[in-house]
């Protein structure tokens, strides 16, 4: 099923039953009526060791449906979400308040938040030609940008080893743009239906260069399939000859021939929209305002890169937990504010455009974790809160950050995903184009994360994310009466899982890139005080949708 039918099912499920429609299989009244404070341990109904279908924190009883028992569903396989209800210790009987709108900017509805971002060398490989082109893969990258036109960054290492060959000039670049590979890419971005922010040759440093690939771009892609041109990739890595005398690190001195460098290039691509400077290195972002005031005033786009977690020496160690500590997600939110802020001061927006959660290619065991899935799921919303225009997750193909894998075979093409992409489709499907961020108290509770949004119909999703070794069941309270509430649940068997993942209780066909069979959804009603309880399973994510209020849409 498509995940925009799916989402505006879950939305139109849930404002079913907000009007009392009779949907008697899957509701219940609330047992026991309860205040919406923080401590809710006076809250607790009467033994329920009886009644396996109430709430043992709650008293509220609920029940798990497949979505194919409401009338006009789908009449494929489900796989129920069930376990069993662990009574949450009294410190822990919260309740999770979702208000008013954040002190952000709505996602827009004309350039997707959500894409990714892989080389221009390896394309083609997820993609395939346009006369064979990879259906499931546009799928995967449709899937993420609901009700927004996508944005693909193509670039990355690629970026400064490609070249569009020119007569008399001597090849030395490890990959070799042609018109052929233009018109795959063209095919692909059609039928995404989105626009590409493409690497162009920097480190080179050579105007024929440059000027040659944003004109043969152009020609053969398509201005109008073309968001902005990146010149170059981490120039904090291009060789620089240091004066006598300067330090190795001497990172004032590079920054000041990074600019100069990058205003001689970009005098020789006319009015072409230009986005730089694809950094992610710390010494230089702290500069990033210098940076900026020596790039030409035409510079569309900032571009920043960001992994929380380092792995590009022998020495280095990481591991699952680390993608939960404060520098992997608030830490690092943070850095990208202060850019935000840097940015705007500028008069400039700014894309994360290259992001993934372990540097250096990834690393075993942790790149390929279900762990990385539920980070990814939050720190979406961080960045969003920190004000970025959009995100782009990297996929390379061939290391260990390869969240796509694609493959021909007599049959046609399959694709299939590292546990990561799951957590960006949580995220998508909670926040299609034009969702606001809101306003969402913290319980206080270690191992837990919480964000909330209202969509443009007014329902509002409030996701709620345990990494903690045992379930936990918390109250959500949101703005005006809601009625029921529909459960989705992001799950694996463990945080270090490398596959099994489920959204909603399916999983992605390889065969078409979209959620196999019919999702499986928990009904939550509401105790008179407005209060849903939530049971989030250890080591997974709960996605709450209710239904738009009464004259709110």
């Amino acid at each position: 099923m498509p995940r925009a039918c799916l989402t505006a099912r879950v939305a139109a499920l849930a404002a079913v039953c907000a009007v009392g429609a009779p949907v008697a299989a899957a509701t219940a009244s609330a047992a026991v009526d309860m205040q919406a404070t923080t401590t809710l341990a006076e809250s607790v109904a009467p033994v329920t060791a009886n009644n396996p279908g109430v709430d043992a924190v709650f008293g509220i009883e609920r029940k798990t449906i497949p979505l194919s028992s409401v009338p006009d569903a789908t009449t494929s396989p489900t796989t129920a979400v069930s376990g069993p209800t662990v009574r949450t210790p009294a410190s822990e009987r919260v309740t999770v308040r979702a208000g008013g709108p954040a002190a952000v900017a709505a996602t827009s509805t004309a350039q997707g938040f959500l894409g990714i971002s892989t080389s221009l060398s390896t394309i083609t490989t997820l993609s395939g030609s346009a006369a064979d082109p990879d259906t499931p893969f546009v799928h995967l990258v449709k899937n993420l940008s609901p009700g927004a036109p996508s944005v693909l960054r193509l670039g990355g290492v690629g970026t400064d080893d490609s070249w569009w060959p020119i007569p008399g000039m001597k090849e030395r670049y490890l990959y070799k743009l042609t018109p052929r590979w233009a018109a795959d890419v063209r095919a692909m971005l059609t039928a995404v239906g989105g626009k590409a922010i493409l690497g162009v040759n920097l480190e080179s440093d050579s105007r024929p260069l440059a000027s040659t690939e944003v004109a043969d771009f152009d020609r053969y892609v398509g201005p109008s399939l073309i968001d902005v041109f990146e010149l170059g990739n981490e120039p904090e890595f291009f060789p620089v000859a240091l004066p006598n005398g300067h330090p190795p690190h001497d990172y004032p001195y590079k920054i000041a021939h990074y600019g100069q460098e990058f205003s001689n290039i970009a005098s020789a691509l006319g009015g072409a929209p230009l986005a730089g400077p694809a950094s992610g290195a710390p010494n230089w972002l702290s500069h990033l305002g210098t940076i900026l005031r020596d790039m030409p005033s035409r510079l569309k786009l900032v571009t920043t890169h960001a992994y929380p977690m380092k792995n590009c020496s022998r020495l280095s160690q990481v591991s699952v937990p680390d993608f939960f500590a404060r520098s992997s997600i608030q830490g690092l939110a943070d850095s990208i504010h202060d850019a935000v802020k840097t940015a705007a001061a500028h008069g400039k927006p700014l894309r994360v455009d290259e992001i993934n959660g372990v540097s250096c290619g990834g690393e075993a065991g942790v790149s390929d974790s279900f762990g990385e899935a539920l980070w990814a799921l939050n720190m979406l919303p961080a960045l969003w809160q920190a004000g970025v225009q959009g995100v782009n997750f990297q996929t390379v193909d061939g290391d260990l950050n390869q969240m796509i894998h694609a493959q021909h075979s007599a049959s046609g093409w399959s694709v299939s995903v590292q546990p990561e992409y799951y957590g960006l489709l949580a995220f998508a499907d909670a926040a299609p184009a034009g969702s606001q961020l809101l306003r969402i108290s913290n319980p206080g509770l270690a191992h837990f994360h919480q964000f909330a949004v209202r969509a443009p119909d007014g329902s509002e999703r409030v996701v709620l994310t345990n990494v903690s070794s045992v379930a936990r069941t918390t109250g959500v309270t949101a703005s005006g009466t809601r009625g029921t509430g529909s459960l989705s649940l992001l799950s694996a068997k463990s945080l270090s899982a490398t596959g099994g993942t489920t959204l909603s209780g399916q999983s992605l066909s390889p065969r078409t890139g979209q959620l196999n069979g019919t999702p499986s959804l928990t009904l939550v009603r509401p105790t008179a005080k407005g209060v849903y309880a939530v049971r989030v399973p250890a080591h997974a994510a709960a996605i709450l949708t209710l239904a738009a209020t009464n004259g709110q849409s």
